[in-house]
């Protein structure tokens, strides 16, 4: 009996145990997921507010079109100013994407990497 009884204090040992381990595991994922729900909310705040900066940028991308525009147009008819400035920008356009183009081949080559 003696053994009957130390076999039974083993059992409810490994038996409180695995109880002690299961609370610690779920305390441990409840603390995970408030940590996950923090950072989500704090993402979705930052992306709200990168959107804000992008329409900011579209809107002064678009007014120092129209200031550049109206300088022009002080010296140029206003057709030729348009045209002016549309060339411009197609050049700095060509040129952005020729350096662009040019970095990026130059980090396949540095990586390994081989065209298509």
């Amino acid at each position: 009996m003696a053994s009957g009884t130390s076999g039974e204090q083993v059992a409810e040992a490994v038996e409180q145990m695995a109880h002690e381990a299961s609370e610690l595991l779920r305390d441990r994922l409840r603390g995970a997921g408030d940590g996950l729900r923090g950072t989500a909310r704090r993402m979705g705040v930052g992306g709200a507010l990168l959107g804000g900066a992008g329409v900011c940028g579209a809107l002064a991308v678009g007014t120092a079109h129209r200031a550049a525009l109206n300088a022009l147009e002080t010296a140029l008819p206003r057709a030729q100013a348009a045209a002016v400035l549309s060339v411009a920008y197609a050049v700095g356009a060509g040129a952005l994407a020729r350096l662009g183009r040019d970095r990026l081949r130059g980090a396949g080559r540095a990586s390994g990497a081989r065209p298509r």
